[in-house]
């Protein structure tokens, strides 16, 4: 057993929502609206917990990588039979909020169960379910579906292991590309995309400072297709396409 490596993913701003849902009596949601349950204010209570279980999700989860939280909301409705949580979770990390905000509703429910367990023997949690989650690679991959690609490599493990990923990305292998991607070779840049390159650069040096000198390229040529220079190294090929491969149907197009 072990966690998922995120090393090599992007700190990214990403947020989840989630939903859940407690069958009451009524005479349960009638005492907790005149707040007269033994144990106190029910929906301040339940808000508190959700919070408290949000921020918890790395103790509680063995597998949850711990992340830093930029926000954390609950919010309580109250239904004629039934009491409704809602949740928010915002932050920065290499992964996502979805379990944080699972757990935040799941341990708001649980506070429920426990306020109400002396006056309703009959509730049910009947519902948790993610609403929506963002910001990661899901949310900026765009399909090379439709885009016809070429690699020009001497290297030729180097060239198939590109190849491959172009394939699995929707691009159609053809020799007359609209992308272009060189491994080793002279490479010539008519426009260069400076600002992708110093991301690809710094994300680079993060990942293999010793590999600093082997730089990645990327622009249009005169014929103004998109040309990708990669240098003839399996780890940057691997890492340029793995992190920045999502990126390029929506440079190409």
């Amino acid at each position: 057993m072990r966690t998922i490596d995120v090393g090599d993913k992007f700190e990214t701003r990403r947020s989840a929502k989630a939903y859940g849902r407690i069958r009451l009596k009524p005479p349960t949601v009638k005492l907790i609206r005149e707040n007269k349950l033994p144990k106190g204010n029910l929906p301040e209570a339940t808000k508190l917990t959700g919070i408290f279980g949000a921020k918890r999700t790395g103790d509680i989860l063995p597998f949850c990588h711990p992340i830093p939280f930029d926000f954390v909301g609950v919010e309580v409705r109250l239904g004629e039979d039934r009491l409704e949580v809602f949740s928010e979770v915002r932050g920065t990390a290499r992964t996502g909020y979805e379990m944080e905000a699972l757990t935040a509703v799941t341990t708001a429910l649980l506070n429920v169960y426990d306020m109400c367990k002396g006056v309703d023997d009959e509730m049910v949690i009947e519902e948790v379910r993610l609403l929506e989650k963002s910001g990661g690679k899901s949310d900026w991959k765009v399909s090379l579906e439709g885009v016809s690609a070429s690699v020009i490599s001497e290297f030729p493990e180097l060239k198939s292991l590109a190849e491959g990923f172009l394939s699995e990305m929707g691009a159609k292998l053809s020799g007359e590309p609209s992308l272009l991607v060189r491994i080793g070779n002279g490479c010539e840049v008519e426009e260069h995309f400076f600002g992708l390159e110093s991301v690809i650069a710094l994300y680079d040096f993060s990942k293999d400072p010793l590999g600093v000198t082997l730089e990645v390229k990327i622009g249009r040529d005169r014929e103004g297709r998109l040309v990708i220079c990669l240098p003839a190294d399996e780890g940057k090929v691997r890492r340029f396409f793995e992190t920045f491969g999502p990126l390029l149907g929506g440079i190409v197009r």
